[in-house]
């Protein structure tokens, strides 16, 4: 019997380069339209980007406002509560003062002089407490000096 022939239809090449031929023409293909597609490709990956940087600042712009009229609302309510606490203290200063009179039984009167004696405490540990934080705040803005690498 004889050998089967390597042609394709009586041509001269056989079916491996008629499939080589067909899958260069497709390789060829997809690479020419990865060519010609590249470039807009690239304006609508740019595009893209320039969309999602423009809504994160948008977004930032947005929090920023926010945090902004929060912290006036925040400014503006400790406003408030500062000045009801001042009168509630001159309220108090005001009550002792009026109470300081020797002709008071013994009882209330050592209640009034316990009552300021806390009540200078608590002004030290405010003056301490303030003074801290303004340390912390000094010490937050100064540039830490930069130490040298030991030799």
């Amino acid at each position: 019997m004889p050998a089967p022939s390597p042609d394709v239809a009586g041509l001269p090449f056989g079916w491996g380069a008629v499939f080589g031929f067909l899958n260069l023409l497709g390789i060829g293909g997809i690479l020419t339209a990865w060519v010609k597609l590249r470039p807009r490709m690239r304006e609508l990956e740019k595009a893209a980007e320039e969309k999602l940087r423009d809504d994160l600042i948008a977004r930032v712009e947005r929090l920023e406002r926010r945090l902004e009229e929060e912290r006036t609302q925040h400014e503006a309510t400790m406003s408030i509560m500062r000045h009801r606490l001042t009168n509630s203290d001159q309220c108090i200063e005001a009550l002792l003062l009026v109470l300081d009179d020797d002709d008071l039984p013994p009882k209330v009167k050592r209640a009034v002089n316990a009552i300021k004696a806390m009540r200078d405490r608590q002004r030290s540990e405010e003056a301490l407490e303030k003074a801290t934080i303004q340390a912390a705040a000094i010490a937050r803005a100064e540039p830490t000096p930069k130490q040298e690498p030991a030799a």
